[in-house]
């Protein structure tokens, strides 16, 4: 028994140094296993691919999300997580932006301003800077920026151009040189607005123009009443107002 005791102990260190060994051995084989897994959030799809592929992993898109704040094609989430250690060969699975949200842009000439309002709301966008134009199509918008059918990001401003009229003008003839039916048929004609007003306080059988709100030869807008004075008797031109 004397012997086969310090037998066991010539053996013990032989035995605790080949498992130790083993262990250091097996330690650094699993050590060699394994890589840090970089960061590559934020990069895009294939810089990420090529950054994971030189640690000795390799890259799958899970999905693809709209983001606001991250442009197109970058990562935004990935597992494992950055600068951990894990098994070389591992997927690294990521999500990738689409960027923001784009919508398409409504056609809105012909429109009035409250029609217009109404459709930029319906796709998420919002009227901007509202310029009148003079236009024929008065309180219609003629324009816009950018043109319809146009992608856009949601909760952009469209600028607006909107008809304001056209402000005509006329000539005022020399009245004194022209009959009264004859200046009738010819604001009548033009669409011009008039008042007559009877300097005698009647209507004459023989009237004679007196005087004008607007002086002759002069020009005046077209949606400017002109009064006419009438008389039965010579000519009194009245102070123009």
């Amino acid at each position: 028994m004397i012997w086969k005791r310090g037998l066991l102990y010539l053996l013990m260190p032989v035995v605790v140094f080949g498992l130790a060994t083993y262990l250091t051995i097996d330690i650094l084989l699993r050590a060699g296993d394994t890589v840090v897994c970089p960061d590559i959030r934020g990069k895009t799809v294939e810089e990420a691919r090529e950054m994971a592929r030189s640690a000795g992993l390799s890259l799958v898109v899970m999905r693809y999300e709209n983001r606001n704040d991250v442009p197109y094609n970058h990562i935004t989430v990935q597992k494992p997580e950055a600068n951990i250690s894990t098994r070389k060969g591992r997927i690294v699975h990521v999500i990738v932006s689409e960027g923001p949200q784009l919508t398409e842009v409504p056609t809105l000439t012909g429109r009035s301003l409250q029609e217009a309002e109404g459709m930029l709301n319906e796709k998420k966008l919002k009227p901007g800077r509202v310029i009148e134009i003079p236009h024929t199509a008065a309180g219609k918008v003629i324009a816009q920026i950018p043109k319809g059918g146009e992608r856009s990001l949601e909760g952009r401003e469209i600028t607006i151009l909107i008809g304001a009229g056209i402000n005509k003008y006329y000539l005022m003839p020399d009245v004194r040189k022209i009959e009264f039916a004859e200046l009738q048929d010819e604001m009548d004609a033009k669409g011009i607005k008039y008042r007559i007003e009877y300097t005698q306080g009647y209507r004459p059988s023989q009237p004679n123009i007196s005087g004008m709100s607007v002086p002759p030869r002069s020009l005046f807008k077209v949606d400017k009443e002109i009064l006419i004075y009438i008389t039965n008797g010579g000519q009194e031109w009245p102070q123009s107002e």
